[in-house]
């Protein structure tokens, strides 16, 4: 038995002794250890979890579908509104009259470095807009505001259904909407942000990526006749025959007013004069001028006007009697 194993070999000398169950009670002790401790690590995990918990819902931002002016340019864009994408859920930490939806522009790393620190709070002050791609370090992203949740519940109200990125311009506030930089690939993402922890509850899909337009050099732009459209010739080639027309027609207004207006009676000059009677004459009589002897005689009365001479003239009466 286990008393006879007291000695050994005739020696006075104890040796180990094993007590019969020890070695299961040992390891049942350390089983129960390593599970309570696993037990402590997943609870902790598990509240830690569910206090920074983001909500994904499975809608995607994309541009405007329908034609819009501007809708997409070298610095801005438009989106269509996020209505409806949170209505669904429940049981978050904040009600619809309180939690704000905000949309999230990145370009180029701004992505992967939102996603590393969406569950921070303050998020929306992590990246102010000034100097969001101001540099190589820069996070290349930034959040501005849209409104509370309630305004963009379903069904979609009549009214404007878009948000147009960079509509504030080159701004200078830690929110604003401002331009993003001339040429990049953007992508976008809606966030419901509870205003009380400044934290992100829920969120939407990332966007495609949307290309905007570079600007282009005016020096490359080709303007010749190879450059142009078989429409924009056609169109021009009509402009100018109507153009060639009008002047037609002005010329041939401008000729007809020259040659059918009536002519204008001209003033009389000195040897003009058809005809008049010498008055300075005892006897009296007609003149013809020779130089419209050739001419029928045109007179507006019977007897030619006779003009009065010196003599025929009282002088000793006053002037106003004569």
């Amino acid at each position: 038995g286990w008393v006879g194993n007291l000695f050994r070999n005739g020696s006075h000398q104890p040796s180990s002794v094993t007590f019969p169950g020890a070695v299961s009670n040992i390891q049942h002790t350390k089983v129960l250890e390593e599970m309570a401790l696993l037990f402590y690590v997943v609870l902790c995990l598990s509240v830690r979890t569910g206090l920074g918990q983001i909500v994904p819902v499975n809608n995607t931002p994309a541009i405007i579908p329908f034609s819009l002016a501007g809708k997409l340019t070298s610095n801005s864009v438009i989106l269509m509104s996020p209505s409806c994408y949170f209505d669904s859920l429940t049981s978050l930490s904040c009600t619809s009259a309180t939690c704000e939806i905000w949309l999230v522009p990145a370009i180029d790393t701004g992505v992967s470095t939102y996603d590393a620190d969406k569950t921070i709070s303050n998020i929306d002050s992590l990246s102010p807009y000034p100097t969001a791609f101001s540099s190589n370090t820069s996070k290349k992203y930034f959040l501005t505001k849209l409104g509370l949740q309630k305004d963009y519940l379903c069904p979609i109200v009549n009214g404007p259904n878009y948000f147009r990125v960079g509509s504030d311009g080159a701004c200078s506030t830690t929110n604003c909407n401002g331009v993003l930089p001339v040429g990049s690939t953007a992508r976008f993402k809606y966030v419901l942000i509870n205003p009380a922890t400044r934290t992100v509850v829920a969120e939407s899909l990332w966007s495609n990526n949307i290309p905007l337009y570079s600007l282009k050099d005016p020096g490359s732009i080709d303007d010749g006749l190879a450059g142009r459209s078989a429409a924009m010739i056609v169109i021009t080639s009509i402009l100018c025959s109507f153009l060639a027309l009008l002047l037609l027609l002005l010329l041939i207004l401008l000729i007809y007013v020259l040659c059918c207006r009536k002519e204008k009676q001209e003033i009389q000059v000195p040897g003009s004069v058809r005809m008049y009677d010498t008055h300075n004459l005892k006897g009296p009589s007609p003149y013809v001028n020779p130089a419209y002897e050739d001419e029928p005689q045109r007179t507006t009365a019977t007897n030619p006007i006779r003009l009065k001479s010196y003599a025929d003239y009282d002088l000793t009466k006053p002037a106003t009697e004569l």
